[in-house]
C-alpha cells in the first residue's frame, strides 16, 4: 500500500468518525461495540478506583471469561498465592506497589469490585510472572523501530495466549493526574502491557523476557501501568528504571512530540537504555551489556520462541530495499509465518498456544497510533485497524 493512501484510509477511524460507531453510555463511561475493524472500546475519567470500577464492571464478562478459559492457570496462580511462600511474595509486592504508585492499586481494587470477584483472583493475574506460575510457552511479542530521512515508525506484534483472541479491549482513560492515555487492554490485568499512546505523545509497547526466578520488587505490570502518566520521555525512562524491580522487562518508549526512541531493558539490580537510529528490532530475550548475562534468563523460552522470530526478522531486514520503505514493508514482515510455530505472525498449533493478538504501528511523525485487530497476516491485508489519538 502506498504511504498516501494507507494515511487515506486510516482516515476513516475509532476518534476521528465517532458518528459512525456503535455507542452507548455507560454510567461514567462511554462503551463503543466491537467490530471486525475494532475492539470494544471504553472511555472512562475519574478518580482511580473509579476508573478500576468502570473498567471492571464493562468488561466484566471478558475478566470472567479468561478466568474460565484458563481455569487450570488461574487455579495454579491462587493456589501459588494462597501457598505459604507464595503469600509472603504477593504481600511484599503489594505493599511495594502501594508504597510507590498507591494510584494503581487503588485502581486495581477497583476492577476487582467492578468485576465483582475477590482482589486476590485479581492481583494475581497482574503478578503471574512474579509468582512463577507461566507455563512452558509463555507470550512473546516482536516489535521493529524504523528511523530515516523521511520516517519514524514503531511497529509490534502482541502476541499472548489464543485464549484471549476474541475478548481484547481498549481504553481511552482520562485519571486524576491530567495524563490520558489509550491502551490495548488483556482482561484483568492493569494497563500497561499491551500497546500504550498517552497525552504527552508517550508510546509504550512491551516485550516479556522470561526468568526463572522472581526478586522483591515492584512488579513488571505495575512499572508498565506507571509509565503510561509519564510527562515525557525521560519521565517515562525514569520509571522503566526505577529499584527495586522483582522481574525483567523490555520496553519501546518513544515520544511523538521529540521524536526519541528509546529502547530499555531492565532485569532486578540493572538496567540499559538504548536510543538507535536506523532499524532496530527486538523480540524477548536480552541483548544489551549490562543485562543480556542475567543468571535467570529463561534460556529455553530464549532458545526456541524468541529466537526463532529473531532470526525471522533479522532475515527479513537484510533482504529489504531501505531506500524506500513503506509502512506495508515492515507489515509483511510482522505478518510472515517462516518458522512457525514461533514465527513473527504467531498461530495456535497443537500444544502451542501462543498467537498474535493485534499489531500496533507508531508513526512519531504523523503523530498517529494504527491498532491492526488480530493477526496482521489477515489484518494488513484487509485492512482491519483503527486509528487512535488525542
Amino acid at each position: 500500500m502506498k504511504r498516501r493512501n494507507f494515511l487515506k484510509i486510516a482516515g476513516l477511524s475509532l476518534l476521528y468518525l465517532p458518528q459512525l460507531l456503535t455507542c452507548t453510555k455507560k454510567n461514567a463511561g462511554i462503551y463503543f461495540e466491537p467490530t471486525n475493524k475494532r475492539y470494544a472500546h471504553l472511555e472512562v475519567k475519574g478518580s482511580y478506583r473509579e476508573i478500576g470500577y468502570q473498567v471492571g464492571r464493562v468488561f466484566s464478562k471478558n475478566i470472567k471469561e479468561i478466568i474460565n478459559r484458563r481455569s487450570e492457570w488461574h487455579s495454579g496462580l491462587i493456589n501459588i498465592l494462597k501457598s505459604g511462600a507464595g503469600r509472603k511474595l504477593s504481600d511484599k509486592l503489594l505493599d511495594l506497589s502501594q508504597k510507590h504508585f498507591p494510584n494503581i492499586i487503588e485502581e486495581i481494587k477497583g476492577m476487582a469490585d467492578g468485576a465483582g470477584i475477590h482482589f486476590d483472583y485479581i492481583w494475581a493475574i497482574n503478578i503471574k510472572s512474579e509468582l512463577g506460575a507461566v507455563k512452558k510457552e509463555p507470550p512473546g511479542c516482536s516489535s521493529i523501530f524504523v528511523k530515516d530521512d523521511k520516517n519514524m515508525w514503531v511497529l509490534h506484534n502482541e502476541d499472548g495466549h489464543t485464549a484471549y483472541k476474541d475478548i481484547m479491549f481498549t481504553i481511552k482513560v482520562t485519571p486524576p493526574s491530567g495524563v490520558s492515555y489509550i491502551s490495548m487492554v488483556y482482561p484483568g490485568t492493569i494497563t500497561g502491557n499491551g500497546p500504550s499512546l498517552n497525552s504527552r505523545g508517550i508510546i509504550q509497547t512491551t516485550n516479556y523476557i522470561g526468568s526463572t526466578k522472581s526478586e522483591i520488587g515492584l512488579p513488571r505490570y505495575v512499572i508498565g501501568r506507571a509509565i503510561l502518566e509519564a510527562k515525557d520521555l525521560n519521565e517515562a525512562t525514569q520509571i522503566a528504571t526505577l529499584e527495586p524491580r522483582a522481574y525483567p522487562y523490555h520496553h519501546h518508549l518513544a515520544s511523538f512530540y521529540k521524536k526519541v526512541y528509546a529502547s530499555v531493558e531492565t532485569i532486578p539490580g540493572a538496567a540499559e537504555e538504548k536510543y538507535p537510529d536506523g532499524i532496530y528490532f527486538h523480540t524477548n530475550h536480552l541483548l544489551f551489556e549490562n543485562t543480556k548475562d542475567y543468571k535467570f534468563q529463561d534460556q529455553k523460552y530464549k532458545n526456541s520462541s524468541s529466537l526463532s522470530r529473531y532470526i525471522v526478522i533479522n532475515d527479513k531486514l537484510n533482504q529489504l530495499e531501505t531506500n524506500n520503505l513503506q509502512p506495508d514493508s515492515i507489515l509483511s514482515i510482522l505478518s510472515t509465518h517462516e518458522r512457525k510455530p514461533y514465527s513473527p505472525c504467531r498461530h495456535p498449533q497443537e500444544d502451542i498456544f501462543g498467537q498474535t493478538l493485534g499489531t500496533a504501528f507508531f508513526d512519531l511523525n504523523e503523530g498517529r497510533f494504527y491498532l491492526y485487530k488480530g493477526n496482521p497476516c489477515e489484518a494488513v491485508k484487509n485492512n482491519l485497524y483503527v486509528t487512535l489519538g488525542f
